[in-house]
């Protein structure tokens, strides 16, 4: 008994041992030396933390690990959304600059886009993000769709990818940096050889499958009719008239308006008469103004008379272009009962005045056959010179002689075309070519025109060699055709993109870098 009491005795020595070294512990005071390492410590462990945290956010790989976006199931990085965003800025910039030759450009590359208005409700570092979204959702789309198809690059879309890998190339050594230096500079922290060779080839990818979609869309004579008449008739559908406004005025009336435009009209019963009474309206109007003008300046200097025409011609005239014009004007120059020769004094639908018409011709759709034709093209810088105009029609000449001396055939003029054309269609190609007013399109569309004729034409530009092919389509087919292509081509993107949907990370959106 007397041992157990010797154990519990000295347990209880030992715990009061180790409470009185944990008092202490607790109530010991840390010297100022200890404190002041201590600090330092803390302060170092602080500056370190910062550091990684910047090294972090400066890093490329975190901006390419991080994602911005994601499309279907295609993932887009904050480097990748970085590169469509600058893109986005400095072809705005550039474009501006090149339009304006520099006068006029649209934000200050010295301050932050974020603090630039571009709107009253959005500053332009918000409308490029919105920009690039819908950029990237447009390519991304087209990507997946044609993936899903096991549609991939072609082989010139490759070839297009590299030349423009050897660009970035040449621009770096130019800057004597690296590729992923310059990719840097230019797009941002993240973008690099490899993500640049990537976006690229998505971006072709995207427009050959673009094409693809676009070579779907074709149509019957009985499609594009029905599509006529439901959706572009009032687009497509014109008429050829003369009109003059007669108003009303501080001493006229609209009443007065009627009467000068009944008056104008009396006895014309031709084009020609219109024309002519026109003309003769027209300048007295230019005298009384410029006698009127002569009276309140007070002035005997007299000012050459720019020629007087008449400007009341009118051709190729739509329902669309009268009515933004007039409202009444256009709903009886397209009437059903409407023939050639009718007149008539139209009131304006503002009540300002009348219109004294006379209608050339009824309403009608381009129905004429367009042309398919191939031409080479021998440009002369100054056609003033006339010795490097006469030089162009020898080359011209030579090469059509070189055709003639040869197999003669289409193929054959294709082939020279590729070798002389200064234009970029392959083989001098173009097809479905439409009416104009140069003496190519005169030439092309005589009458007596048929395949394999051939011509050296002289142009205000140069000389072209020209290869008549075949007649097209009619004109009005063209036109709803590609009206109707433009709108199904929107339909099926629209749908593309409902499907490969879109969504964004704001902490990766903003991760990206400023191009300025």
């Amino acid at each position: 008994m007397s041992e157990e009491k010797d154990k519990f005795a000295q347990r209880r020595a030992d715990a009061q041992k180790r409470k009185k070294q944990l008092q202490k512990m607790q109530n010991a005071k840390i010297k100022p030396s200890t404190r002041s390492k201590l600090n330092g410590l803390l302060i170092a462990l602080a500056v370190i933390l910062v550091a990684g945290v910047i090294v972090f956010f400066e890093a490329g790989f975190v901006r390419r690990l991080t994602t911005a976006m994601k499309v279907g199931d295609e993932r887009v990085s904050s480097a990748e959304f970085d590169y469509y965003y600058s893109d986005q800025v400095i072809s705005t910039y550039n474009t501006y600059y090149q339009y304006t030759n520099g006068q006029y450009l649209p934000f200050l590359t010295t301050q932050s886009l974020k603090k630039q208005p571009y709107t009253e409700d959005q500053t332009w570092a918000e409308f490029f993000e919105d920009e690039a979204k819908a950029k990237i959702q447009n390519v991304k789309a087209l990507v997946s769709a044609a993936k899903a198809e096991g549609i991939t690059l072609s082989e010139k879309g490759q070839a297009e990818v590299e030349a423009q890998m050897t660009t970035v190339a040449a621009y770096a050594k130019q800057a004597n940096v690296s590729v992923n230096q310059y990719l840097r500079q230019a797009y941002g922290r993240g973008v690099n050889e490899k993500l640049m060779r990537q976006i690229a080839s998505d971006v072709a990818l995207a427009s050959e499958y673009s094409d693809v979609i676009r070579g779907r869309l074709e149509y019957t004579d009985d499609e594009l009719e029905a599509y006529y008449q439901s959706d572009v008739k009032e687009t497509y559908t014109y008429v050829d008239l003369r009109y003059l406004d007669f108003t009303q005025a501080d001493d006229k009336t609209l009443e007065d308006a009627k009467a000068e435009a009944d008056a104008f009209l009396n006895g014309v019963t031709t084009a020609d008469q219109y024309a002519e009474k026109a003309l003769a309206e027209l300048k007295a109007r230019d005298e009384a103004k410029a006698d009127s003008e002569t009276a309140e300046n007070s002035t005997e200097e007299s000012t050459e008379k720019a020629e007087i025409t008449d400007t009341t011609a009118r051709t190729l005239v739509s329902w669309t272009s009268l009515k933004n014009r007039d409202e009444n004007l256009a709903a009886w120059a397209f009437a059903d009962e409407r023939k050639a020769g009718d007149t008539a004094v139209i009131e304006m639908t503002d009540g300002t005045g009348c219109y004294a018409v006379y209608l050339d011709k009824t309403a009608y759709r381009q129905d004429y056959k367009t042309a398919n034709v191939r031409n080479i093209y021998i440009s002369v810088e100054d056609t003033e010179d006339t010795e490097a105009m006469e030089a162009a029609k020898t080359k011209a000449e030579g090469i059509l002689d070189e055709w003639k001396a040869g197999a003669a055939t289409e193929e054959s003029f294709a082939a020279l075309a590729d070798q002389y054309s200064e234009l970029s269609s392959e083989g001098g190609l173009q097809e479905e070519v439409t009416k104009g007013t140069d003496a190519v399109s005169d030439w092309i569309f005589d009458s007596a025109r048929k395949a394999g004729d051939t011509a050296v034409i002289e142009e205000d530009n140069g000389y072209y060699v020209v290869y008549y092919i075949s007649e097209g389509r009619e004109y009005w087919k063209v036109q709803v055709g590609a009206a109707k292509r433009s709108a199904d081509y929107t339909a099926a993107i629209d749908a593309l993109e409902e499907q490969y949907a879109a969504t964004s990370n704001a902490f990766g959106i903003w991760l990206r870098d400023e191009p300025f």
